[in-house]
């Protein structure tokens, strides 16, 4: 490793990290057919401590090109050592096994190994920085080719991706599930989709869309909780599914985060070939976020980038028969969808981005 990358990295690290205590090893581990697993951990900076799992093509040398995972929103572990449980889990041991990368995904802070507050009070600052902070790992991993990084973002992951390289552009990206507006209007368009899935008539829809629009300005614009709010609007406790402190297992400030997070301004800043992969019945993002990801990229002369919808596919990138069935269960894994992404990982390994 030259000095000046050495660096770079105890630099991207911060004084901290020096004195953080090492990981024990993980009591389960994974096996991967054609693929050998590795632990590791790395501090963040801040206190926290996080673990990394990284595989290498079986019997093969390398250096190999590097597959990054920027995960979900949810605190569901990026570890299965049982084996994937959904399919998009699925899709990262395809990645693994078949697309002849290297690859390397992070367990939050706090979730199994890592060391940090609880998931469900972590905000998205501290785990953006948990992720640059295993992106600079994965930059200096023996045998990685630091010059050939794809970067995978799944769900939440897809749509904050380009913010974790921080200064070192991967050759390309994935995104599977993503978003790209605010994450206001994303979670109007989400209350919208839902609504009509559950068979809402188009009337109530509208004015149930209303309330949301003045419950979701106070929570996600004015700082607001959404027991706050409730309390300035009691008439809305009809709408709110969820606690008072926050939104699917994560803190209230954890999204008005993310609201002031432009995303959109950080993929125009990328200059390397997209996949944005989308499920037709994918209720919970929208497909024009995935289109415009591409088109922006195209505009740049990234012929390589494309957008893929993949029929009768949820959000989790598993197959079922209607758009409901998506909304309240799921089904088999889509191997076709994820046989694509690992053909397009090969192209973008084997060529340079264009």
């Amino acid at each position: 490793m030259s000095v000046l990358l050495l660096s770079w990295i105890l630099g991207a690290l911060g004084p901290q990290q020096a004195s953080a205590a090492a990981l024990p090893p993980p009591t389960q581990r994974e096996s991967i057919p054609g693929a050998e697993v590795s632990y590791l951990d790395s501090p963040v900076g801040n206190g926290d401590r996080v673990r990394i799992i990284v595989t290498r093509p079986q019997g093969a040398r390398g250096p190999f090109p590097v597959a990054f995972l920027v995960g979900w929103l949810s605190c569901d572990s990026v570890s299965w050592p049982q084996g994937p449980m959904f399919g998009l889990a699925h899709a990262w041991i395809d990645i693994a096994r078949g697309a002849g990368y290297m690859t390397v995904r992070m367990e939050k802070p706090g979730v199994g190994d890592s060391v940090g507050p609880p998931c469900a009070k972590l905000d998205f600052e501290r785990e953006l920085a948990a992720y640059r902070a295993a992106y600079v790992v994965a930059m200096s991993l023996p045998d990685a080719d630091a010059t050939r990084v794809a970067v995978v973002g799944m769900s939440n992951g897809g749509g904050f991706a380009p913010l974790v390289p921080d200064r070192h552009e991967p050759r390309g990206y994935v995104v599977i599930g993503g978003w790209l507006k605010t994450w206001y209007e994303h979670m109007l368009e989400y209350e919208r989709r839902r609504l009509t899935l559950a068979g809402t008539s188009p009337g109530e829809i509208n004015a149930t869309l209303a309330r949301y629009e003045t419950f979701y300005e106070l929570y996600l614009i004015e700082g607001m909780t959404p027991g706050e709010v409730l309390r300035r609007h009691p008439e809305m406790r009809r709408d709110w599914q969820d606690a008072d402190d926050g939104q699917f297992g994560r803190p209230a400030a954890f999204f008005q985060q993310l609201q002031r997070t432009n995303v959109a301004e950080a993929w125009s800043r990328v200059r390397v070939p997209v996949l944005a992969v989308h499920g037709e019945y994918d209720w919970i993002m929208s497909a024009d976020d995935h289109r415009e990801m591409v088109r922006m990229s195209i505009s740049r002369g990234m012929s390589m980038s494309r957008e893929l919808e993949a029929p009768r596919t949820t959000h989790l990138l598993e197959r079922v028969d209607d758009a409901k069935e998506a909304l309240e269960g799921s089904g088999a894994y889509n191997a076709e969808a994820g046989a694509e992404i690992v053909a397009w990982l090969k192209a973008l390994a084997e060529h340079p981005p264009r």
